[in-house]
């Protein structure tokens, strides 16, 4: 089936251009969700950024755009060059997945310690969290594999689960 290629258009404020009087900077946690939420659903993310009349960048905007790159460092295998799913966007979160390995990216911590994530076919040999390597149980049933929250750590931006798979 064709499907249309996926975009999400936004500023790092309310702005397409400079404007002074516009302070409705978006967070780092904030920008971190579009372009997982982005990657998750196969789509691009377009973010603009209105320079100033002199050419330069806010503060406000490098500082966001800085920590992001950064959290990109840490976190990038987990959004470049992978694609949304195998398991659709969920309310907890989105799941990208590259060669053997799948991303479940937690942005929403459940108040349960289990996650069903669905869709995830094959065996699977391990499960981690991505910051630290912290082992994960799992038991998978049929095409869902339940994750055992309660040995990971929540993170404020984004709790990411690697999945190998065989």
């Amino acid at each position: 089936s064709l499907q249309l290629p996926l975009e999400t258009c936004e500023t790092l404020n309310g702005s397409w251009g400079f404007n002074i009087k516009d302070d409705r900077f978006k967070s780092v946690k904030s920008v971190i969700h579009y372009l997982v939420n982005a990657a998750g659903r196969n789509a691009n993310l377009l973010l603009n950024v209105g320079p100033m009349p002199n050419g330069k960048i806010q503060t406000e905007f490098s500082d966001t755009l800085e920590k992001v790159g950064k959290w990109l460092t840490l976190h990038g295998q987990s959004i470049y060059g992978t694609r949304g799913g195998p398991a659709p966007p969920q309310d907890w979160g989105v799941v990208t997945s590259k060669d053997k390995k799948i991303f479940v990216h937690i942005l929403k911590y459940p108040e349960q310690d289990s996650l069903p994530v669905p869709g995830i076919r094959g065996t699977v040999e391990r499960c981690y969290q991505m910051d630290g390597g912290r082992k994960i149980s799992f038991k998978q049933e049929g095409d869902h594999l339940i994750l055992d929250l309660s040995t990971g750590l929540p993170d404020p931006l984004d709790t990411i689960i690697e999945i190998e798979t065989r």
